[in-house]
């Protein structure tokens, strides 16, 4: 259910989720409990394509956690790591795609967020980083790992490390986001982006990520594919896509996982 600070609307197949926490968006325990919330309704649903998560705010999409809530001793670090990492590996493993649309700051836990989703875009006059380190602290909650993944062990080290930032624009340059675009065009693009999506089907879409994501884990990629693709032919779209093709007409896909 949606609250003040994160709220989530449905247009059609298309969830938005939105955070407005002013100035920022820190991600404080009720922020992040809201966030939860809210993914757990998406959890349940099964017409959703396409999950758009967003600031409202045009400074920053987050700036990470607050600083006065952060534990004092181990015990109290470990929980609220802990919640943080399933979090964000549940939007990870979300059936639909998810698109991190940011404007201004994506720092710490919000770089952690936005690296959950599947595609990034931002605006370019934003930056990306991790300046966890520089507090003593550590990007915990799913960032290291996704930072490896996406851009190898020396960027990764470097970004972690040294606690660096990055513009937008060069995070795109090196894979860690999907684009980045002037300001005044992130509402189009990423609507573009979504209704490209909405065309296409589901089930492959969901297979693809499943596939995707089971092999970041380490298991038999040949396998994984395999079983991904085996799995396409116990719903419609692959026949009527193979179909439309032979005919030379647009495909009329099923759009249900």
């Amino acid at each position: 259910m949606s609250s003040e600070t994160v709220s989530l609307t449905i247009d059609g197949r298309t969830a938005t989720i939105s955070i407005n926490h002013p100035p920022l968006n820190v991600l404080t325990i009720a922020v992040r409990e809201a966030l939860s919330s809210v993914i757990g309704e998406l959890e349940a649903r099964d017409d959703i394509a396409v999950v758009v998560i967003e600031s409202a705010l045009p400074s920053a999409f987050s700036v990470g956690s607050n600083v006065h809530e952060f534990p004092r001793d181990e015990a109290g670090g470990l929980a609220k790591i802990r919640f943080e990492q399933r979090l964000y590996d549940r939007i990870a493993a979300l059936a639909p795609v998810t698109i991190g649309k940011a404007r201004g700051l994506i720092l710490g836990g919000g770089a952690e967020l936005m690296l959950a989703c599947d595609l990034r875009v931002a605006s370019v006059d934003g930056e990306i980083g991790f300046p966890e380190i520089r507090l003593g602290a550590l990007p915990a909650a799913g960032g290291m790992k996704r930072l490896l993944r996406e851009l190898g062990p020396a960027r990764a080290r470097d970004m972690v490390l040294r606690g660096r930032r990055l513009t937008t624009t060069r995070a795109a340059e090196i894979g860690l986001l999907t684009e980045a675009v002037p300001a005044e065009a992130l509402d189009r693009v990423v609507a573009e982006i979504v209704a490209e999506l909405l065309a296409l089907p589901s089930v492959a879409m969901t297979q693809a990520k499943r596939a995707f994501n089971a092999m970041q884990t380490g298991g038999d990629a040949n396998a994984i594919e395999a079983a991904a693709f085996g799995a396409l032919f116990r719903a419609p779209d692959l026949a009527e896509g193979l179909s439309a093709f032979v005919e030379k007409r647009l495909p009329q896909f099923n759009h249900k996982r």
